[in-house]
């Protein structure tokens, strides 16, 4: 898939008719949401960092103005830029990403994996420069406000929610409503998250709902049996060989035992010999199937590490919680937009697949400057000048 096509993924009418229905360039004519959101894109797939002044910069270059033609003003100062990004409509960004997660789908036809990982990042900034946030108790940590990003993930994010509260320190809190709000959408696929979720009733509760999932769970972790080894033999896979596979009761505080029954799946990993426990509610899968399904598990650590390292999501160009939530959805959009590229042109890696996106739309605006300008570039400057004038 070309640049071009992969554009057209999101039209400019739809976008437009979303920005009316949301509202969000009501009080806006220079900096509209179709602006804010082609310039933050195009600096995300085309710039090593990102920041206000690489936006007001990139703004004014010929090949944004190429990419945003006809609706480039002039200039654009770094605060205009700034205030627009605390004060503009976040859901309209949301629903733009909502727009391309089913996209995707359409494109690609119906989704054939099996598990949806979850998992959170966090990014952390000195209390000073970011007010929201919670902080951590104790030593250096009292010193920097934590924001709170998790991220439901197939093979793009489907799903992400934002916590700046102290309760969402804890997994069992955020990644429990992370995973529930998805599953009003979508029951089918297996949830699969690591430890960060202890608690007994968040088992329970995605059993009670039909919700399949699979985690790990400490060794010591007080169970009650509930059937014997479902193994009559060890089984070893590539990294792993397992001992047991036993429907379990776990048990709670105060000793109250779980409602329902889980499996609790034992094994020794090859290379050092450690211990691992696994537990899922799923019935049919074998052991091996399941400890190769929450193994895939590190694809979202891949993600994380790509929208930090490529997509500069750790730095906050906006530290009001409109600006990052406007920022996380545009991040979010792109990421979709790469993947669709990856995808589509059988590419590996993520940093390759950034690398030849930006390769090919610099072709492309060069293409364009050629057609406009005959060869001449002061003649493209010179159409620029008249249309803003």
């Amino acid at each position: 898939m070309n640049i071009s096509k992969l554009l057209s993924l999101l039209p400019e009418a739809e976008l437009s008719l979303l920005a009316s229905e949301t509202k969000v360039d009501l009080y806006s004519k220079k900096l509209q949401s179709e602006v804010i959101l082609k310039l933050i894109l195009h600096c995300l797939v085309s710039h090593k960092q990102n920041s206000l002044r690489g936006l007001s910069s990139a703004y004014e270059s010929i090949a944004f103005k190429l990419l945003n033609h006809p609706q480039n003003k002039g200039k654009i100062q770094i605060s205009s830029i700034s205030e627009r990004l605390s004060t503009m409509n976040p859901i309209y960004f949301e629903r733009l990403f909502g727009i391309c997660v089913e996209r995707y789908k359409e494109y690609f036809g119906e989704q054939t994996d099996t598990i949806i990982k979850f998992d959170s990042t966090i990014v952390a900034l000195s209390s000073l420069l970011l007010k929201n946030g919670y902080q951590l108790k104790g030593g250096d940590a009292s010193k920097f406000n934590q924001l709170k990003f998790t991220v439901g993930h197939t093979d793009i994010p489907e799903i992400v929610h934002f916590y700046t509260d102290i309760k969402y320190t804890s997994e069992n809190a955020a990644l429990k409503e992370t995973m529930q709000a998805h599953s009003k959408k979508d029951k089918s696929l297996i949830k699969v998250f690591d430890r960060g979720i202890t608690s007994r009733n968040t088992y329970d509760e995605l059993t009670e709902k039909g919700v399949n999932f699979i985690s790990r769970l400490s060794i010591v972790a007080k169970h009650e049996m509930h059937s014997k080894n479902i193994l009559k033999q060890p089984v070893k896979t590539s990294t792993l060989i397992i001992q047991s596979d036993c429907w379990v009761f776990l048990y709670k505080e105060k000793g109250i035992k779980s409602i329902h029954p889980v499996r609790r799946i034992e094994a020794t990993r090859i290379k050092d010999g450690q211990q691992i426990t696994f537990v899922t509610n799923l019935k049919k899968a074998s052991a091996s199937e399941i400890t190769k399904l929450y193994k895939r598990r590190w694809e979202i650590e891949i993600f994380f590490k790509f929208i930090k390292q490529e997509l500069n999501f750790s730095h906050l160009i906006n530290r009001s919680e409109n600006g990052i939530r406007v920022m996380l959805y545009i991040t979010m959009i792109a990421a979709v937009l790469l993947l669709v590229y990856k995808k589509t042109n059988n590419l590996s890696g993520y940093k390759m697949v950034k690398i030849k996106f930006a390769q090919e739309l610099e072709e492309d605006i060069i293409k364009t400057i050629i057609i406009l300008s005959g060869g001449n570039l002061e003649k493209v400057e010179f159409l620029f000048k008249n249309n803003s004038s």
